[in-house]
């Protein structure tokens, strides 16, 4: 791993702790990814990617899924 893999590690884990907080739900998934660092959506799906092997709307589905139950 190179230093922006390690960079956008942290930038992926604020992102998925962001979207597990209700104070969010009203934001957008690239306005967060914006937030947290990324300059393109092309290097946030990337990224997000290659670090959970899945892709962002997914892994937001899933923790939406978890906050109803």
């Amino acid at each position: 791993k190179n230093f922006f893999d390690f960079i956008n590690y942290y930038r992926i884990e604020e992102f998925k702790r962001r979207i597990s907080d209700p104070q969010f739900q009203r934001y957008t998934l690239l306005s967060i990814a914006f937030d947290v660092g990324f300059n393109s959506k092309t290097a946030f799906n990337r990224s997000f990617k290659k670090i959970t092997r899945e892709t962002p709307s997914a892994f937001w589905q899933k923790a939406a899924a978890e906050n109803n139950e």
